[in-house]
Order: structure tokens, then C-alpha cells, then sequence
């Protein structure tokens, strides 16, 4: 059985280079975030539920009208939490039928919420990459072009940095001074 490794942090923490930089050395990374897209186009029982909860607007043209949806999560903690309830299970079920074809001695999962969903207990190790608030601001206006507002209630849909930090077996600081490969070869040596 392979190890499992959790990569989290908050959004535009840089968690995603992270993986990507795993990847490229031959690790296998599940992706939370993209599998849970797949699945909520893929799966009908999911479409059913996201339909029932935001209306036929949830999708267009059998597309997840994601603007939308982020509006209305952002705007209604219980709808994000409805949403998380019917997505979640979901995922967590995909990532234990990859495990099995995955032949590496470790594998990652990269997502999101691993704290807030308290699915961190389930794996052998949790990295947590930080970067500061500032910097994670910039990187989530530029890519995801929000406004200071709307990037602020996704960083207050998360726990902070400073909770996670508690809860974590491992940091990688994605500051954009420090050079991430080195912090993950070191790491990669502790999890052997």
C-alpha cells in the first residue's frame, strides 16, 4: 500500500506548483480541485443535487456555470457547505479507486479544504504550502481576475494559515524568495 501525502494551503498559496513540480519527478498527485469538476459534470447523482440546491442555472449547456456557483457559495455559508456535502464523498470515493492503480510508494493528493473537510486524519502526512496573505492576494486577483472583496471571502471560506500550521507534518513556503525545489527534495527525504 502506498503512503499518502496530503498537499493543502490556502487559495494562491501555490499548492498546484507544487504538485505540478512532484509530478514532473515521476510522483503521482491527484488533483482535488480538477477531479471534483470532472464530477460534478460527470456524475448525474451530483448534477441532480447541484440542480436541486442552486437551480437549473448551476449548469449551461450541461457546463457548470462555475461563476455562478462561486457567487452563490461565497455569498451563503450554507450553501457552500450543502455543496462541500454532496462534492466531498464524492471525491474522497474517486481518490481511494486511484490509490489502487497507482504503483509508486508515495502518492499526493493536492486539495483545498483537507482541514475544513477534516479529511487530514485519513492520510499518512500532511504538507502544508504558505505563502503570505499579500502575495496570495496578488496570485488570486491576476489569475482568477477577482476583486480585493471577492478574494477575501475565499480566504475567509479557509481556515487561516495560522490554524493549519498547528495541524501539518510538513511546510513549503512559496514566498517567491525561497526556491521550492530544494524545500521539496528535503522533504521527499523525510517521507523515504
Amino acid at each position: 500500500m502506498s503512503k499518502t501525502i496530503g498537499i493543502t494551503g490556502g487559495i494562491g498559496s501555490g499548492k498546484s506548483i507544487v504538485s505540478k513540480i512532484l509530478q514532473l519527478m515521476g510522483y503521482p498527485v491527484y488533483s482535488s480541485d480538477q477531479r471534483a469538476k470532472d464530477l460534478m459534470t460527470e456524475d448525474q447523482s451530483i448534477v441532480a443535487g447541484l440542480k436541486n440546491l442552486f437551480g437549473e442555472e448551476a449548469y449551461t449547456n450541461s457546463t457548470l456555470n462555475r461563476p455562478y456557483i462561486a457567487n452563490r457559495i461565497f455569498q451563503d455559508d450554507s450553501k457552500r457547505i450543502a455543496m462541500n456535502n454532496l462534492v466531498h464523498p464524492a471525491v474522497r470515493a474517486d481518490f481511494k479507486n486511484w490509490i489502487e492503480n497507482q504503483k509508486s510508494p508515495i502518492v499526493f493528493q493536492e486539495s483545498a479544504l483537507l482541514f475544513e473537510t477534516g479529511n487530514y486524519k485519513s492520510f499518512d502526512g500532511i504538507i502544508l504550502v504558505t505563502a503570505p496573505e499579500k502575495v496570495r492576494m496578488q496570485r488570486v486577483k491576476e489569475r482568477d481576475q477577482l476583486t480585493d472583496e471577492q478574494v477575501q471571502s475565499r480566504f475567509n471560506a479557509q481556515l487561516s494559515e495560522e490554524e493549519k500550521m498547528k495541524l501539518t507534518d510538513y511546510i513549503i513556503s512559496n514566498d517567491g524568495n525561497q526556491l521550492l525545489v530544494p524545500q521539496i527534495l528535503d522533504l521527499l527525504k523525510k517521507l523515504a
